[in-house]
């Protein structure tokens, strides 16, 4: 046996140089080299030479570099390598500062090498497709695929696994010994579990025998007797979700979020989660999530409830069963051009919040609201169609109103008489347009608990509605308008309503008979249709006033736009274009007769009016702006700002009104002052008087007190954020002023420093006399509403202060809060204030609600790691203690 050595590559022979073709590599890059094992030539039964190749050979090459040393011992069969050494076999690269290869043995050695202050550098690095690992020192078999690890830490999705000792074995496990995992990056870990012994399954797992925790060095007396770390990189795993336990005085023991978990596939999974109590209270979730890239994405939910308070056989036991349904479905926009499907469903019981939600909004917010709606336009045609159903809950007064389904059909606004080849200014008949509208509607207004029973059907209220309108718009000249239309409205019910004057009328409410006016449903299908003619016109300037200042001035101009507009409307009243809808019934004992429609309480109301109808509209809307140079401006161009955002007036007169025929006038107003505040106020006011009983009169109110209007409502708002608010320019100022510190410091070697640019760089913390500045940063925002109504004789006032915002006391650590203060009831909203601290590798917070509904606190320190989500510690007074 004997060797050929070459700066390109070194081949081992067992026979003759001619072999040397069988076995030389010439994609080996240069400045590298290469071996293979062969054994000897022997010679067939033909006497011919053949290469055999030793059964200890290994199956690959082996190319190694280096930018040091390159030794080679023939003798003793080894490659010694040094100074940023790499060795490449198959998918597995090494890389160390000093690597001895033992070709021979076909094993390879790998360590790092100490500085002069004892710190080992250039450690040994194993990589072998996504494995990658760091250690001291490692020996690796290239026959075995096997390897020896001394002091490895590997990156196990979110944890660190550090070992003593490991054992690569050629399935691609490893056996590990003195082993600690922990999700700390530190370089000291603040906490680790103690693993003896464990067997990683790259990719996929880690089990371990006994553990125990370990927390800044010190032994805690919590152990496990196994451990199973589930590592997936990839792809979510089905598994076991371990509950909660917990405690209450009122519920009693719980295990709480416990359940399991199925991932179905890339697309879509399923939790199924209960929480149980020894009271008998229990609960079950079914939570789905979905997601299909460039398609559609959403979740489900559901959850039923049994809900125990109190104790059985005594007065104060109660049972209630409560439900909760939540599902969003969003559709991506290129998935189906032309057509959308879009869902948004929150609809509960009106006790489920109140007894199993943790969430402050949803005890606070008292509607809820649903809908699940599919959309579809034909490209290239002005038609389109919309479907969806509707819900909208009140879970204060329990009631609940459902649209199941609701259809709406569109044609566009199209121009009959104008030609689309047509340039130029367009002829007045061009204007001529024509649409076409189609609704269905089903409603159910019920209360929640009645919801599900089969009399809600009975009571639902059916209607279609098709309108056709035909119009043009005339603009005699600038500003003004005229619009004639005609519009056929046809309307479908299921039922019509009769109502008949009974005199010896029994009420079951009083006990007695009582006069009164019967209505007699009929059910079937009735249809009643119209042609409503009707005109229209409108009259909108714009009015514009400029006030300009001193060239000195500040304030260069200020702006003054109205926008003055007056409407009038006609809809005649023509025999013969439109069937009979209108009946008439004795009112009262004196023989009134009143008027009704046969379709009273309809969805879409009645095609025509019973008389004719006219109103004028008059409005007037102001803006008031400024140009405002900034203090110490450069630029020479003012700024635009706004002083009034809308101060509007408006009104409206009913012409043949039998009385009151003024509308009331409203007022509304809305501006931001500094940037930052924001106010706007409304209100009504009422141009008739009252009574004596405090009902309103057609007698006008200045007729009775010489004032022109009486207030019937008033709100305003008011919100702004108070640190910014207080702080204004001044920060800015101040933060700059004090860049440059104009005061004495004390230098080491015991000189007076006075030189403002010479002084220490934390200059920006002081003012400029020298003292600190107490600069947290911290939000506050404030919102103040309050309204006025007056009913008659009777008035109410509410007035409500929210504030919320946060502390950042440290960088680590902050505060949030929410309240608020309740002037009508002279209480203080429900408050929570949050304390979070970020403990490097935990998180510690406390919530406190201290009164209202909620009034509950807790104490968590857990893990941040996802994968270490139960190792944590809660303390909690649930809510549930202090009003069940």
């Amino acid at each position: 046996m004997y060797f050929f050595y070459n700066k390109r590559f070194l081949v081992i022979f067992s026979a003759v140089l001619s072999c040397a073709s069988l076995v030389s590599q010439e994609n080996v890059p240069a400045g590298t080299e290469s071996y293979y094992i062969t054994d000897t030539l022997a010679s067939d039964t033909s006497g011919v030479k053949k290469l055999v190749i030793s059964p200890d050979a290994i199956d690959r090459q082996v190319v190694y570099s280096s930018s040091g040393l390159k030794k080679t011992d023939l003798v003793n069969k080894r490659a010694i390598l040094r100074d940023n050494a790499k060795v490449t076999y198959g998918d597995i690269e090494i890389t160390a500062d000093s690597i001895v290869f033992n070709m021979e043995s076909n094993t390879l050695f790998a360590t790092g090498i100490r500085d002069t202050a004892g710190v080992l550098k250039g450690k040994p690095v194993f990589r072998e497709k996504s494995q990658e690992f760091e250690a001291d020192s490692l020996t690796y078999n290239f026959r075995s695929k096997k390897a020896l690890v001394y002091n490895i830490a590997t990156k196990q999705e979110e944890g660190l696994l550090r070992s003593s000792v490991t054992k690569l074995l050629d399935d691609g496990t490893s056996n590990i010994s003195r082993s600690t995992y922990s999700t700390c990056d530190a370089e000291i870990p603040h906490f680790y579990i103690n693993l003896p012994k464990a067997r990683i399954y790259p990719g996929k797992k880690i089990i371990s025998g006994p553990g125990n925790l370990v927390l800044e060095g010190i032994p805690l007396p919590l152990a496990i007797p196994f451990g199973f770390f589930p590592i997936q990189t990839k792809r979510a795993a089905s598994g076991i979700i371990i509950p909660r336990v917990g405690q209450e005085q009122q519920r009693g023991y719980s295990l709480t979020d416990g359940g399991y978990y199925f991932a179905i596939n890339d697309y879509f999974d399923l939790a199924l989660k209960g929480n149980i109590y020894t009271n008998g209270t229990w609960m079950l979730t079914a939570t789905t999530t979905y997601n299909k890239l460039y398609k559609y994405s959403g979740n489900f939910t559901f959850s039923y409830a049994n809900n125990v308070s109190g104790h059985k056989g005594l007065p104060d036991y109660r049972k209630a069963v409560n439900y909760r349904l939540g599902w969003t479905y969003t559709q991506n926009p290129k998935a189906r051009p032309g057509s959308r499907f879009a869902a948004s469903v929150n609809m509960s019981s009106s006790g489920f919040d109140r007894t199993n939600s943790y969430v402050v909004a949803e005890h606070v917010t008292t509607q809820r609201q649903s809908s699940v709606s599919y959309s579809k336009t034909w490209e290239g045609t002005p038609f389109n169609l919309t479907t969806s159903m509707n819900h909208s809950q009140n879970v204060s007064n329990k009631t609940v109103s459902v649209n199941l389904p609701k259809l709406n059909f569109n044609m566009g606004r199209i121009y009959p008489l104008k030609s689309r080849r047509t340039t130029g200014r367009t002829k007045w008949y061009q204007e001529l347009q024509f649409q076409y509208t189609a609704s269905l509607d089903n409603q159910i207004d019920t209360y929640d608990s009645l919801l599900f029973k089969r009399s809600v059907w009975e009571n639902m209220r059916n209607g279609f509605k098709h309108e056709a309108p035909l119009s043009i718009q005339l603009r005699p000249f600038r500003n003004f308008s005229i619009s004639p239309q005609l519009s056929y409205t046809g309307v479908l019910y299921t039922r019509k309503i009769i109502k008949n004057w009974n005199p010896e009328y029994f009420n079951p409410e009083v006990n007695k008979v009582v006069p009164a006016v019967v209505n007699d449903t009929l059910r079937g299908l009735f249809y009643g249709h119209a042609l409503n003619p009707s005109v229209s016109a409108s009259f909108n300037p714009q009015i514009f006033g400029m006030y300009t200042f001193k060239p000195e001035s500040r304030v260069q101009a200020i702006r003054h736009v109205m926008k003055p507009s007056v409407g009038f409307s006609y809809v005649p009243s023509l025999r013969g274009l439109s069937t009979n809808m209108y009946r008439t019934v004795q009112s009262d004992t004196s023989g009134r007769m009143t008027q009704y429609s046969i379709f009273e309480g309809g969805i879409f109301g009645t095609p025509s009016l019973p008389r004719r109808s006219s109103g004028i509209n008059f409005s007037i809307v102001n803006i008031i702006e400024a140009k405002v140079f900034q203090k110490n401006d450069t630029t020479g161009k003012p700024e635009k700002v706004r002083i009034i955002d809308n101060l509007s007036i408006s009104t409206s007169y009913n012409v043949f009104a039998d009385s009151m025929r003024w509308a009331p006038v409203v007022m509304a107003m809305r501006t931001t002052l500094f940037k930052n505040l924001n106010v706007s106020a409304n209100t009504s006011f009422s141009l008739y008087g009252l009574n004596s009983k405090g009902q309103q009169i057609s007698e006008f109110y200045y007729s009775q007190t010489k004032k022109l209007m009486r207030l019937t409502g008033l709100s305003v708002s008011l919100d702004f954020d108070m640190r910014q608010l207080l702080s204004g320019n001044k920060s800015s100022q101040s933060r700059s002023s004090s860049s440059m510190p104009r005061r004495t410091t004390q230098i080491p070697g015991g000189a007076i420093n006075t030189d403002p640019a010479n002084t220490e760089p934390t200059g920006s913390m002081f003012d400029e006399y020298g003292y600190q500045i107490f600069d947290v940063p911290w939000t506050m925002a404030v919102s103040y509403s309050m309204s006025y109504a007056k009913r008659f004789s009777k008035s109410e006032i509410s007035q409500t202060l929210s504030l919320n915002g946060s502390v950042t006391l440290t960088k680590k650590m902050g505060i949030t809060y929410t309240t608020g203060y309740d002037f009508a009831m002279k209480q203080i909203t429900m408050t929570q204030i949050g304390i979070s601290r970020d403990l490097h590798c935990w998180d510690m917070s406390f919530n406190w609600i201290p009164n209202g509904s909620m009034k509950m606190w807790n104490f968590t320190i857990r893990a941040k790691a996802a994968i270490l989500s139960d190792l944590k510690y809660e303390r909690r007074k649930d809510y549930h203690d202090y009003y069940y």
